[in-house]
């Protein structure tokens, strides 16, 4: 049964023929004591063909896993000390390659699967999955069980993104039966445009002492699944499959596919945070951004001050409040393009620029922006047409399903595969920004189109298709605006999957603008996008205390920092605590881009009315400097203070009463608002 062993770092993988199941694919914390032979795996490679059948009773329409299709074997297999290159056949013409790297540094494994139709016929792929791994059990019951296991996963909705949720795999009717009929299995994920809906491509089954993580590229229609039938469990995931995302392809003879990739970590703890930290740093090492991004520059973005109406006056009016701040870029958000018979929210796809509101074109506000010292940056929502823009009716333009317009209330969706299509937006939005001198752009996204369309063998694969080609502009964004800063916005953090952040130099965390709940849900999103990529609002009104200033630039010190607001109609009071905030914010930027999560205290139970506090360590790569920042919402509070011991405070921006003694922080907050951010160094041993 067992065909290879190899170590990797601190993970050992197994390679396994298993007898009527396929190739499988094994991983556990280095040293861990197993037998082989009594793991139950099933293949690395699931592939459901059109016209297989079903391998276990009680699984139509509960998973695709298993299909006949997935009787693979091994051919050969190739490994070094960075990864293990298989080929798996069905023997039929049907050849799969499965590639596993290695990152020495994170301990991450990079996984996919690719599909090669040498049977001399076509082939309809109904699922494809980028990993599969097996076996899986807790290390500490006596035998092979799944008795004591949990999923943990991230939930996510508007406003309320990544939010960890751990359950028994009893909880979810992953307990064995009395008998082994009744698969058992726990699939999940999200159907369209919008990756970040419900759950984020992420998972986590620990026990034991032991974790397997998995984060998956996943810009379209994805699923995980965690799967019973045996003593042991199995996790897999990728594309949505036919029966959960109406996905299916044709493959020509001598055609392929591939899938995204998926992103492994095997380790030994039950500790979600440690685990994201090795996902976060193996994404950060992969970023390519504009050198201008590299020294995190603050931003500030006027929607939270205009709501919807920038003009040459306000713009102005703007920039002269904002002199003395170390502000690098300066974001014009949505409604520049004003029509002049409704309003903007619904107005977007004919991207005809305002005269109203910028009388002198708005060239003239960019140099403005550029002669305060700030890059400049605009809005667009290019993939969508709202129903108050001609282009919402030009039917040969939008995304059909069953031949009629795929509507969603007052949205309708650009066909990308088009060529005319494609001419519109090179003129409306690549010509436009490289004409007026933009050098950032936010892209937003404010509603999905499901399923999918016409146009393809499957209304899934119009959707995915359309969806490569929205990833396509991105690399056309930055061959028309050399040095381009992209921003990756959905409704807030709708898309922040890490195919399409390793593509761009930041995102919307959340479009939480300035509610009470922004430290939890940026914290939150910290645990799956890198700090220099993660762009919190720090929304600021004319009638905000110096408490309220504080705890909103600390929350935005989760990552980057992104003003908006009353910068216009506020004192000088007010304004010399954003400066000092900003200050902080710079003297601690490395814990904050490079630095690990070494705790994330947080016992806030309903976000929309939070009581309690959170407490959030970050310490940098060397271990010398760490970052704590503390929110405190309404009392009672059940914990005031953390450990810090080893280290002595170099610099604190806050209102709150606080002590460090005894190796501890300790907190006595006041009232509401009460937040801050503290800055310690490592003390010198003699």
């Amino acid at each position: 049964m067992l065909y290879n062993k190899y170590t990797f770092g601190d993970t050992d993988v197994y390679y396994a023929q298993a007898e009527g199941f396929g190739a499988g694919l094994m991983l556990f914390p280095a040293g861990t004591k197993i037998d082989p032979d009594a793991l139950c795996p099933d293949c690395m490679v699931q592939v459901a063909l059109r016209g297989a059948h079903n391998l276990i009773d009680y699984t139509q329409g509960v998973t695709m896993r298993n299909m006949s299709s997935s009787l693979l074997h091994i051919v050969s297999q190739e490994a070094d000390g960075s990864g293990v290159v298989t080929r798996l056949s069905d023997g039929a013409g049907n050849d799969y390659e499965h590639t596993l790297c290695h990152d020495a540094e994170t301990g991450v494994f990079t996984v996919r699967a690719e599909y090669f139709n040498n049977s001399g016929k076509t082939q309809v792929l109904e699922s494809l999955q980028s990993f599969s791994i097996s076996g899986i059990f807790n290390p500490e019951r006596e035998g092979v069980g799944t008795e004591g296991l949990r999923l943990t996963r991230m939930t996510s909705a508007w406003s309320r993104e990544c939010r960890l949720t751990s359950e028994e795999f009893s909880a979810l009717g992953l307990d064995m039966s009395w008998a082994r009929y009744g698969v058992k299995c726990e699939r999940f994920g999200q159907v369209g445009s919008m990756p970040n809906r419900g759950y984020f491509p992420f998972a986590m089954i620990s026990g034991g002492g032991c974790s397997w993580a998995v984060m998956a590229e996943a810009p379209y229609s994805w699923q995980i699944e965690v799967y019973k039938e045996r003593e042991t469990c199995a996790l897999s995931g990728g594309l949505a499959d036919f029966e959960f995302g109406h996905w299916c392809k044709e493959i020509p003879a001598g055609g392929g596919f591939k899938t995204h990739r998926a992103y492994i970590r095997v380790k030994g703890t039950e500790n979600p945070d440690e685990i994201c930290n090795d996902f976060v740093r193996f994404q950060d090492k992969r970023l390519s951004v504009p050198e201008s991004e590299e020294s995190m520059p603050v931003l500030f973005n006027e929607y939270c001050t205009t709501w919807g109406t920038p003009s040459e006056e306000n713009i102005l009016a703007i920039l002269e409040s904002l002199k003395g701040l170390p502000i690098g870029i300066f974001v014009i958000d949505a409604g520049w393009y004003l029509p002049e018979n409704c309003g903007w929210c619904n107005a977007i796809g004919d991207w005809n620029e305002s005269k109203k509101l910028f009388p002198r074109g708005i060239e003239s506000v960019v140099s403005a922006v550029n002669a305060a010292g700030m890059r400049a940056g605009v809005w667009f929502e290019f993939e969508n047409v709202g129903r108050d823009s001609k282009k919402f009716y030009d039917e040969s333009a939008v995304l059909k399903r069953n031949g009629v317009p795929l509507t969603s209330k007052n949205r309708r969706f650009l066909d990308l595969r088009r060529e005319d299509v494609q001419a519109y937006l090179k003129e409306k939005m690549l010509g436009y920004l490289a004409a007026k001198g933009f050098a950032y752009i936010k892209i937003d996204y404010n509603d999905t189109f499901g399923l999918g369309g016409d146009g393809a063998e499957s209304f899934g694969e119009s959707g995915r298709q359309i969806t490569e080609i929205s990833l396509d502009y991105l690399a056309r964004l930055k061959e028309a605006v050399p040095g381009i800063v992209i921003e990756n916005c959905s409704s807030g953090g709708s898309r922040i999957e890490p195919l399409r952040m390793s593509m761009v130099s930041m995102c919307s965390f959340s479009d939480a603008h300035e509610c009470k709940e922004i430290p939890l849900v940026a914290a939150n999103v910290s645990r799956v996008v890198p700090a220099r990529q993660n762009q919190v609002w720090a929304t600021i009104r004319r009638d905000d205390t110096v408490d309220r200033i504080v705890w909103s630039m600390t929350a935005a010190m989760f990552g980057r920092v992104c003003l908006s607001g009353d910068v216009h109609l506020i004192d000088g009071a007010q304004k010399a605590k954003i400066r000092e905030g900003i200050d902080f914010y710079n003297a601690v930027k490395d814990v904050v881009r490079s630095g690990y999560i070494a705790e994330s205290f947080c016992n806030v139970r309903y976000f929309r009315d939070p009581k309690g506090c959170q407490i959030y360590k970050k310490v940098s790569e060397n271990g010398r400097r760490m970052l704590v920042l503390a929110h405190f919402f309404e009392r009672p509070h059940e914990r005031f203070g953390c450990d810090v011991s080893g280290y002595k405070l170099a610099a604190a921006y806050t209102t709150l009463d606080y002590e460090v003694k005894n190796g501890s922080l300790s907190f006595r907050p006041a009232g509401e608002y009460q937040a801050g951010a503290f800055l310690f160094e490592k003390e010198e041993t003699q």
